[in-house]
């Protein structure tokens, strides 16, 4: 029993670190890079010189923008709704494992939209600019 109970400890520190940092999609910032969305506006309004293309680009970065505001606030509940199970001497691991699916399946529906975003991003974005773009965003 005593093991279980540290187990389930050190389950709960792993998933409550992941919700503090926003999400583990979120919290490694746009595509994978670490950089503001903010940061990809500035690069991509400077180095693709296509106004159809340019704007698109930006659509889409914006919907990630306002996607990601929307998925904090859901994360930020899910967070709430552990603690809340943290608190309660008597709360089943089952209820923690409920909240923590929850969880692990917005991180993948995450996921896979990032993906998306990405790939769409690619459509309206030259192989040179996606390189200059993601060299700035590693530097």
């Amino acid at each position: 029993m005593k093991l279980f109970r540290k187990q389930r400890g050190q389950l709960l520190i792993i998933y409550l670190t992941t919700l503090f940092a926003g999400g583990s999609t979120l919290a490694l910032g746009m595509l994978a890079t670490g950089k503001t969305i903010k940061e990809f506006e500035k690069s991509v309004k400077s180095h693709v010189q296509d106004d159809s293309r340019q704007k698109k680009s930006l659509e889409l970065l914006e919907q990630w923008e306002d996607e990601g505001k929307a998925l904090k606030k859901e994360y930020k509940e899910q967070r709430e709704t552990l603690l809340d199970l943290v608190k309660e001497h008597d709360s089943e691991k089952s209820a923690f494992n409920s909240v923590i699916n929850e969880i692990l399946t917005m991180d993948q529906q995450t996921s896979k939209r990032l993906l998306d975003i990405q790939y769409e991003m690619r459509e309206h974005i030259t192989a040179e600019e996606w390189g200059i773009i993601f060299s700035e965003a590693n530097s």
